[in-house]
């Protein structure tokens, strides 16, 4: 049995961020008594495009989410523009919890909330069981709005429904140090390949000490991070479509790992993983000159450690990935939690109001970039609001241009089904005696694919 690794959300939950950061904790609120059902609410599948009525009676949504989360941001617009809906934002985003909650058949509306934060293997995980919210009607109002390969992640093949709405998308994009480059004489080129990035890299420790990737290779956490990213650049996947095949140890996740094992052993990465404390103080030290990250990790890894100019604060920059091929994509994607709800809420047209607000509107897309993540509406990527957003960690770089841009190439094969966290956590496990030559690139992997398939039976019908 594949452990579960340690996500974003756990991470939020569990560690801290830089020596000065509170400790991230879940919490449950004081639950209120359930409003009873609007006399308006319509059933679940009819919801999805209907306001909430106008109504002396409050009617309040259990929202289950991490500390520090951009729905905070949401909360106060939402209820100005409906004023008999509040939200109780319950600091409870426990997904294994959750999914033994609803095994259970618990249906208390303090245990199984109306809104929730999942992450893109949850929703399908859960979605083909048929007890999440239909939001097919909400998506295909606003379809045209979103990218196909977002899109793909709320959508369930069994039941041929979206399960959720998209929430954060997650570019992915090289984060890193112009100062440190300019110091070995190396310029960020206008386009170019992970192969031509090793040398480049090889300059840059040669004359500065500083290294261009993160690779851990203790069997830990997030170790596969890097061929998960070459191996979406390639086309590739962790299984197919509808998740009822494992694809990881083809031709092209056996490339994948071929171009992360020539990355290793050009002795250019540090031995360590995103979220220790050590790596992001190597950071602050100038020890690090880049990393491939995604868009949310300059708020709650390297923007939420780094305080001060000698600490690099400012000195950041962020671009397109080096592509894995020529006239490949140059971005991946890493995490990027959706917006879902259960058919047993009892206000789905409350809840229906929420996930279009929050996902579907400028207003609702403008506070959760303001609070760091990049979301998923097309029209409020494209505006100038979100084009012109500057961070302190990247001066005055505009640096959602670069992920506006990437979103373009948003991988559409990247399918993250109920498997995909544990076939990850495999990767994590077994990589390292990938890179370090005790046994092949082939037949390591293949060796991960086969545990893999084993744990993909369960999840299929």
């Amino acid at each position: 049995m594949s452990r579960y690794k340690t996500s974003r959300r756990e991470f939020l939950r569990l560690s801290t961020v830089g020596a000065g950061a509170v400790l991230l904790a879940a919490c449950g609120a004081p639950q209120p008594e359930p409003a009873a059902p609007a006399a308006t609410a319509a059933p679940a599948a009819a919801a999805a495009t209907a306001a909430p009525a106008a109504s002396a009676e409050t009617v309040t949504l259990n929202v289950f989410v991490h500390e520090n989360h951009p729905f905070d941001l949401v909360k106060p617009l939402f209820e100005a523009k409906y004023p008999n809906v509040k939200l109780n934002m319950m600091k409870n985003n426990d997904m294994n919890v959750f999914r033994t909650t609803l095994a259970a058949g618990d249906t208390d509306p303090g245990s199984v909330p109306d809104i929730f934060w999942p992450e893109p293997f949850d929703v399908q995980q859960l979605g083909k069981t048929g007890v999440l919210f239909d939001c097919t009607e909400l998506i295909e109002k606003h379809k045209s709005e979103f990218s196909e390969g977002k899109l793909a992640e709320c959508y369930i093949s069994k039941t041929g429904k979206y399960a959720s709405v998209p929430g954060a998308i997650s570019p992915t994009g090289l984060y890193w140090r112009p100062d440190i480059w300019e110091k070995a004489g190396v310029q960020m080129p206008d386009d170019w390949t992970w192969d031509d990035f090793i040398p480049a890299a090889q300059k840059i420790k040669k004359d500065t000490g500083a290294y261009s990737l993160f690779l851990p290779t203790d069997g830990s956490q997030l170790a596969s991070v890097l061929w998960t990213f070459i191996l979406a650049q390639l086309g590739g996947s962790i299984t197919n479509a509808d998740g009822t095949k494992v694809t990881m140890d083809d031709d092209k996740g056996i490339a994948a790992m071929t171009l992360v094992k020539k990355i290793y052993d050009a002795d250019i990465a540090i031995n360590d993983g995103m979220f220790n404390e050590t790596f992001l103080s190597a950071c602050k030290a100038g020890k690090v000159a880049a990393f491939p990250m995604q868009d949310w990790y300059r708020q709650f890894g390297i923007g939420g450690s780094v305080k001060t100019p000698e600490e690099g604060l400012g000195k950041w920059r962020v671009a397109l990935l080096p592509r894995a091929v020529k006239d490949g994509i140059r971005t991946a994607n890493f995490g990027g939690a959706n917006t879902a709800s259960t058919k047993y809420t009892q206000h789905p047209t409350e809840v229906s109001a929420f996930l279009e607000f929050a996902h579907m509107t400028m207003e609702g897309s403008s506070a959760i970039a303001k609070f760091g993540n990049t979301p998923s509406y097309l029209p409020y990527l494209q505006g100038d609001e979100f084009l012109s957003l500057q961070a302190p960690i990247f001066g005055d770089q505009p640096y959602n241009k670069v992920w506006a841009e990437a979103i373009k190439q948003y991988p559409k094969q990247w399918y993250k089904l109920p498997v995909s966290n544990e076939a990850t956590g495999e990767v994590d496990t077994k990589m390292p005696d990938i890179l370090k030559g005790k046994v092949g690139v082939e037949e390591g992997l293949k060796t991960i694919g086969d545990t893999v398939r084993k744990l993909n039976e369960r999840y299929q019908d």
